[in-house]
């Protein structure tokens, strides 16, 4: 499904196809973007759409605004609020996907960091794999992640992911679903849309922030619920690139992945080649916490009509 016909743009709400930028501005010619995905959970019973850690997402946009040396005077509240603001003015009642963008809006040169426009689209229903995913093959890269001595992966800035999209297209063109980064010590780092967990030896691990790695909110959400829900410890840690082919499960995890079970990596099967029991437990605690069904989890999600009324 496309997105839904009207967008946010620079304040105002307005018709998806009156929603232009210039093919002159900074960001069109140099990248110079910075973005969140997010996503909106419809809750049937409760009547009710729930944005997943809205006001996380929106501290992590107003850090890559920092990072980036973006010049607006736009506050994580005004992030948030924009979002529900274009949720409710196309009355979504379903799933969605969230995409909110800051954009250097200039004509000029490279070096500028102004004017900074912000814009914001959302599609409804709108998954990387279905919901009934069997688990997916993935590869290790040939291309090597990016490090935050070139350009800084924990930022989500739209010219890093020239890094992933090559990676992607490469490893669709061998045959797989998903490519598997290592960084510049030959260490696992991530997947282009997420991060990387592997469980070996009965144990979950999953890369350091400091291994080439987005600060991801879904990593940080998922080592918490596997603590608090299923006592299982996670291990931030070096993975290497022969521990992918020894684990008994593995999945990658973001916003767009939600939790996806990866079943081989360079053809080596892992378990028995399907979702393993762990991933699957993980899974569904995950998307029940987005939907709103585990009120001790309540303050992770932001309830779109409820708020309003």
């Amino acid at each position: 499904m496309g997105s839904a016909d009207k967008v946010f743009l620079n304040g105002e709400l307005v018709p998806k196809d009156d929603a232009r930028v210039s093919i002159d501005t900074v960001a069109f010619k140099y990248g110079a973007m910075v973005f969140e995905g997010l996503r909106g959970y419809w809750n049937e019973t409760r009547q009710e759409l729930f944005v997943f850690r809205l006001n996380d997402h929106s501290h992590r946009l107003r850090n890559s605004v920092q990072v980036m040396r973006m010049e607006t005077d736009l506050r994580e509240e005004d992030f948030s609020k924009a979002v529900l603001d274009v949720l409710r003015a196309n009355s979504v009642k379903e799933d969605v996907h969230i995409r909110q963008m800051m954009y250097v809006a200039g004509s000029g040169q490279m070096f500028e960091t102004g004017p900074i426009g912000h814009a914001i689209v959302v599609n409804p229903n709108a998954r990387w794999f279905s919901e009934e995913i069997r688990g997916i093959p993935a590869c290790v890269s040939s291309w090597q992640r990016i490090s935050d001595m070139t350009m800084p992966p924990r930022v989500k800035c739209a010219a890093n992911y020239q890094n992933g999209r090559l990676a992607l297209l490469q490893a669709r063109l061998d045959g797989y679903q998903a490519a598997i980064f290592l960084n510049s010590a030959g260490k696992v780092a991530e997947e282009p849309r997420g991060c990387v967990f592997i469980l070996r030896e009965g144990r979950l691990a999953t890369p350091k922030i400091t291994d080439g790695i987005l600060e991801s909110i879904t990593r940080k959400t998922l080592i918490q619920l596997c603590q608090e829900r299923l006592q299982m410890e996670v291990a931030e840690r070096d993975i290497d690139r022969t521990e992918l082919y020894l684990a008994e499960e593995a999945f990658v995890c973001g916003s767009g992945l939600e939790v996806t079970p990866v079943i081989s990596i360079d053809g080596h099967l892992l378990g028995k080649g399907c979702p393993g029991e762990k991933t699957t437990t993980i899974r569904e605690i995950y998307l029940a916490v987005a939907r709103g069904e585990l009120s001790e989890y309540s303050d992770w999600v932001t309830p779109v009509y409820g708020a309003e009324r």
